[in-house]
This record gives C-alpha cells, structure tokens and sequence, in this order.
C-alpha cells in the first residue's frame, strides 16, 4: 500500500510538472509540494540518514525564509515547481532505464563490444559505454563491467596474467571514460537537467553540437592516451564483435532527441521538457517491442503486469535520489533571491578576477567539493544561481555549460566518492581512490589542463 501511494505521489508530482508547461494555475504548486512531502513521509523509513537531513532542511528552511519576508511566495512555488520538475526527469527515464533493463539488444551489443580486437576496442567500448549509459545511467557499468568480468579469464600462467590484467585495466578505464562522457551533453545527464534550469538563457538545441563536440575530443583523447600508454600487441581477431549490432542502438540513442524536438516544433515547448514527456513513451514502446511475436492482447497484458509491479518498484527505489533533487532544486532557489548582485559584483571587480580566472575558480570549487564528497547536485546549482545573479556577466552561457559539463564529467572518473567510480572499482579489484588517480587520474588531469589552458586563450 505504502509503495503504490508513493507511485501515486511521484506521478501527481510529474502531472503537476507537465501542467505547469501549459498552465499557470495557482494549485498546481502546492499540490505538487504536498504529493512530494506524502512521499517522503511514506519512504521514511527507506530514507538515507544524509537525505533526511536535506528532507528536513528544504522546506524548513523555504517556510522560515517566508514567513521573515525574505522569499515571495512566487518564489516559493517556483521553488517547488523546480522540485516537480526534477521528479519528472527521475521518473520519466527511470521508465526508460526499466525497458533497457530487459533488452536483449543492450545484451547483444554488451557481448560485441567486449570481443574487439585490441586495436579499436578502446574507442568501442568508450562508444558503447556512452550509448549504454545514455539509456541506462549506472546500470551501463553494471552489464559492461559483468561482461569484462566474464570475458576475461587468466589461467595460472603468470604471462597470461599479466595480459589478462592489461586487459582489464585497459576495458574499465574505457568503460568509465565513455560512461564520464554522457555529462557532456547528453540530455537525459543530471548535469544537462542543472544546467539547463540553472541558465534560463540557455536551451539544450543551443549547447548540444558544443557538447556533442566535447564528447569526440573526450574520446579521441582517451584513446590517444591509451594508445601510448601500451603497445599494439599482435593477437587474432576475436568472435561475436559483428559491429552492424551496434546500429539499433545507435538508432535508438538518436530517436529520443530527435523526437523531443518534433514535439517542441508543434507544441511550443522547451526541447528539455518535451523530451521528458516523450521518454515514457519511447520506454513503454521498447517494452511492447520485446514482446514479439505474441498476440496484441497478450502482449498488451503483459505489458499492463508489468507497469503494475516492476515500475512501482522502480521508482521507490529512487527515494534518496528524488528527495536530494527535490530539495537542491528547492534550495537552490529560494537561496538565489538571498545573494547580493552588486555586492558580488564589486568583489569580483576589486578582487581583479576576470571571465576566465571566474571560471577556471568555479571549476576547482566543484572538484574540491567532489573530493571531499560533497554532492555535485547542491554545488552546481547554488553556483549556477549565484552566477546567473551577476549584473555585469558576460560570459555566453554556452561556455558557462560546457566548463560545468566537463569538469563533471572529470570529477565523475576521478573522485572516489562518486557513484560511478566506486561501482567499476568493485569490477577491478581495487579502492575507488586508485582507480581514479592511478589508473585514470593523468586523462583527468590532462582534460582539466587543456580546458583551462583554452579558457584562458578565448576569454
């Protein structure tokens, strides 16, 4: 009972969102703030002890800011509008996410990507990690990293273990580097969701060929890294790797944004807002689709059972993840009317501090807070609301994005607080920490250097 009044309360939140696209209606915030609220209440028990706190500490904080007169109402619903709109972005891919789960595609083309020859397996398995992660998020590294597992099988020789560990090293840091690509521009990325609501000038369409651009580089970098790290041994092609595998996926990785933007044209919408309504579609098709070959009506009850039991699932089990982007988006508005644009202003100017110094500062503030396991989540988004208070800024938003975007995707591979790190860790054998300094820490270093090297030469 708690879990299906749970769903109930995440799918009033989502209508709330959607609605609000369309209408101002004055209810629509205070029915989504109080279907959120029911939900923590009904997830308590569930409920990390760190995300309690942020459960507590959002509208504690909203409703004191209220009533001393320091927010409007206004932005207090605007606050909780962003809420809404954050559980929309959780629960539309989490139904994307739940049809990639089952795919015998996603399985198919895991198996191709692990049985490369040496010489392009870099490049694949970054490739493949990314679109895996596109659909997937965590979940990429889960079926990539089992498949290495399982792939790679060392005898008792100790040369054979040597190679066998090269391999190893060589396909994880590949998998991670691909998976770490996805903040670049990818619109179902957390990051893209931040910067997005967090630069209000800025749309998706404006920054992807940028980010799309950033994603190349990342790869061809990695793999020009890799290539100099270890020599190109000579060893027989390997079975199974047929790339024409890969094409459904590719296909279906570009079908969600292109898509999305049909439905912007004709209905006006934000790009981002109507990707998140055409994903559910997008995930409940893929679903009918592994269904084949039975009859429309079994197919359609299949399908009904399984909405009924595993998406109820699905989307309690993002409990903490949808109380911490709740209550960052909240806070992160309600704190933005609070900050001193002038004040700030002058600090910068007296303090000499210009566009790419600013931004190269905001870079190492996000990498120092990941390091020392702050989430990335509440940073970006009281940085992006403090930065967007500036008067006088004239960076483009494009550039404001992309230092964010890829100082994430470094800090994504690099800090052993991050949840993707410590997952492919546990396919190593090895501490989250030595993965992500000793193993892939120079490609990290190397990508920060050669941004802030460029932003000191265009700003």
């Amino acid at each position: 009972m708690a879990r299906t009044l749970s769903t109930l309360c995440l799918l009033t939140a989502c209508f709330c969102a959607i609605a609000r696209e369309f209408s101002d209606w004055f209810l629509l915030s205070p029915l989504a703030g109080g279907a959120l609220v029911l939900f923590a209440v009904l997830q308590w028990p569930g409920i990390n002890l760190t995300y309690r706190i942020f459960a507590i500490l959002a509208p504690a904080l909203g409703l004191s800011l209220w009533l001393s007169d320091a927010v409007s109402t206004e932005v207090l619903a605007k606050a909780v509008d962003r809420g809404a709109f954050f559980t929309l972005f959780l629960t539309s891919l989490a139904v994307l996410r739940e049809s990639a789960k089952t795919s015998r595609l996603v399985r198919r083309c895991g198996t191709v990507l692990v049985n490369q020859p040496p010489g392009r397996r870099y490049l694949l398995m970054s490739f493949g990690s990314h679109l895996f992660g596109v659909m997937l998020n965590i979940g990429a590294l889960n079926v990539l990293g089992t498949m290495i597992r399982r792939a790679i099988r060392p005898g008792s020789d100790p040369e054979a273990q040597r190679i066998a560990g090269i391999r190893r090293k060589r396909m994880l840091t590949a998998t991670i580097r691909g998976f770490c690509g996805v903040p670049l521009w990818a619109p179902t990325s957390v990051t893209m969701l931040l910067v997005l609501s967090g630069i209000p000038d800025l749309s998706w369409e404006q920054y992807a060929p940028f980010g799309i651009l950033w994603t190349l580089l990342f790869f061809l970098w990695g793999a020009v890294l890799d290539r100099l790290a270890y020599k190109r041994p000579k060893v027989r092609s390997l079975n199974g790797g047929n790339l024409a595998h890969l094409i459904p996926l590719v296909a279906l990785v570009a079908l969600i944004p292109s898509l999305a933007f049909v439905i912007s044209q004709v209905t006006g919408l934000a790009l981002f807002s109507a990707l998140l309504m055409c994903a559910p579609v997008i995930g409940l098709t893929w679903i009918w689709v592994q269904y084949k070959g039975r009859p429309t009506r079994i197919k359609g009850g299949l399908l009904l059972r399984r909405m009924g039991s595993s998406f109820p699932e699905t989307f309690t089990n993002q409990r903490n993840e949808v109380v911490l982007f709740v209550s960052s988006g909240f806070i992160g508005v309600i704190l933005i009317p609070l900050i001193d644009p002038v004040a700030a202003s002058e600090f910068l100017a007296r303090a000499n501090i210009n566009n790419a110094s600013l931004m190269v500062g905001i870079s190492l503030v996000m990498l120092v807070f990941a390091f020392i396991g702050v989430n990335a989540i509440i940073t970006v988004t009281l940085i992006l609301g403090a930065l967007q208070q500036l008067p006088d800024l004239n960076i483009p938003p494009q550039v404001q994005a992309s230092v964010i975007a890829i100082t994430w995707a470094v800090f994504a591979g690099a800090s052993p607080f991050t949840a993707s790190l410590r997952f492919i860790s546990g396919f190593a054998g090895i501490s989250p920490l030595r993965f992500g300094i000793e193993w892939n820490g120079w490609f990290s270093a190397s990508v920060l250097a050669i941004m802030y090297v460029t932003l000191y030469l265009v700003l």
